[in-house]
């Protein structure tokens, strides 16, 4: 036994051109909670300290964020009583992805990851903070929310491709897999709480509450942040400007058939997600008569969903099948939101967006792992960025929600939707098969390295 632990004691792990160590892991025995957590499970890399930390400021800013996706649907629809104006709200949202995703991905690859995830944190507590006043103390105009939409969108633009990024430097390779899927698992936890408190809090106090509480959130998330030990990667950079750079990392992606298919999927949910989300709040209100702490259950259900579906994933997910999962879970998400679309039964919706919830979880737990998986370390951060980009693309088409909703109704304006992101999904198959083909190492091999001049 003792030659056992002199073995392991000696064992290294090289990835991304640093040494891990069992020296870098807590033994077990040291903490008692770790104690419960073995090898083969999913938990496993909590035992990382730095990663656990990442984790728990990122378990709080997902409680956050999706505490704002349900406030701010629920709060512009009571403002403007409008399902249009809440769907260009999210368009606001998602645009500064769209419009600095790929700069933000150059910046990570250029700066201290570190610096620029606590500093956009910082950003997003005084912008929450602002925002709550704001509301608290004057009639705010729907042009100014959003305003302070657009604003905070910048933060959780730079919070966002950086947090993973840097996921990606802590823990080894062998574990990243793990370390995404608790991640996710948490974030989808988050989904539970976060909705149910935006809509008891606007129910029973007021919207203005839901941004202050969240300041508060994110300002602690900002502080486990900052004592986060990370070792700093040299980046040979100097030489090569920015614009150079996201030009570098478009190169990079064109000739990587598997990022564009898995870029493709990105789009396609995106696509379908705000459209579901932003008519979540009127459909339930005029279509199911609920309240709004009923419809933050409704939120809180896919949540549920989502967190048994990570967790699932995180523990039994074999890495050839990743992509399969990815693809998979985003067409189950749109076949649960049509089935959402067309039910007018209160109960009969909470199942399929509980149901829902596992779709979310395959395809946002995939998402990252995949890109970063067949993605050069060098890159990732551009690969991020342009993740970033797609994720702020697909929202554009979001405009469209506004007349459907007038000429067809919520129901088959959301159905539409749907069926667009059905056939484009189809379509990303069709031209990028192997998004849809097993994850070999041959396939990571041929993907995963720098494209070359």
């Amino acid at each position: 036994m003792l030659l056992d632990q002199k073995t392991r004691a000696c064992q290294r792990v090289l990835v991304l051109g640093k040494v891990y160590s069992y020296d870098d892991i807590e033994p077990i025995g040291k903490n008692t909670m770790l104690n419960l957590i073995s090898e083969d499970s999913a938990f496993s890399v909590l035992k990382i300290p730095s990663f656990r930390r990442i984790w728990m400021a990122g378990g709080l800013s997902a409680l956050v964020r999706w505490l704002d996706m349900l406030a701010i649907g629920i709060f512009t629809y009571q403002l403007t009583e409008d399902a249009g104006a809440v769907a260009f709200t999210f368009v606001i949202r998602m645009l500064p992805r769209l419009l600095f995703g790929l700069f933000v991905g150059a910046l990570s690859d250029r700066f201290n990851r570190k610096h620029l995830w606590v500093g956009a944190l910082l950003f997003v507590t005084v912008s929450y903070l602002l925002l709550g006043l704001t509301i608290a103390f004057t009639e705010i105009k729907y042009w100014q929310l959003l305003c302070f939409v657009f604003i905070l969108a910048i933060g959780w633009s730079i919070e966002f491709p950086n947090r993973k990024a840097i996921i990606a430097d802590t823990v080894p390779d062998h574990l990243l897999g793990r370390a995404i899927g608790i991640e996710w698992s948490t974030d989808s936890l988050a989904k539970i709480p976060g909705p149910l408190i935006a809509g008891g809090l606007i129910a029973f106090i007021g919207a203005e509450w839901a941004y202050l509480i969240g300041a508060l959130i994110i300002l602690v998330a900002t502080f486990i942040a900052s004592t986060a030990v990370l070792e700093q990667i040299v980046r040979n950079t100097e030489d090569i400007s920015s614009l150079n750079q996201v030009k570098e990392g478009l190169r990079y992606v064109r000739f990587n058939r598997l990022l564009l298919g898995a870029l493709g999927v990105t789009f396609v949910f995106n696509l379908a997600f705000p459209a579901y989300n932003s008519l979540l709040p009127a459909i339930g209100r005029d279509i199911l008569n609920a309240n709004p702490f009923q419809i933050g259950i409704l939120g809180a259900l896919e949540g549920l969903g989502a967190v048994l579906g990570s967790l699932w994933i995180a523990q039994y997910a074999r890495e050839i099948r990743f992509s399969q999962i990815y693809y998979a879970g985003t067409g189950w998400f749109l076949l649960c939101a049509a089935a959402f679309a067309f039910s007018e039964i209160y109960l009969l919706s909470a199942a399929c967006i509980f149901l829902l919830g596992f779709g979310f979880a395959a395809f946002a737990t995939m998402q990252t792992t995949l890109l970063i998986r067949v993605s050069s370390p060098e890159m990732r951060g551009r690969v991020l960025g342009a993740l970033s980009f797609c994720i702020g693309l697909g929202p554009l088409t979001a405009v469209q929600i506004g007349p459907l909703v007038n000429y067809i109704g919520f129901q088959y304006g959301l159905f539409v939707v749907l069926l667009e992101g059905a056939i484009l999904l189809a379509a990303t198959a069709y031209f990028f098969p192997t998004i849809i083909q097993k994850l070999t190492a041959e396939l990571i091999r041929q993907h995963g390295h720098s494209v070359k001049n």
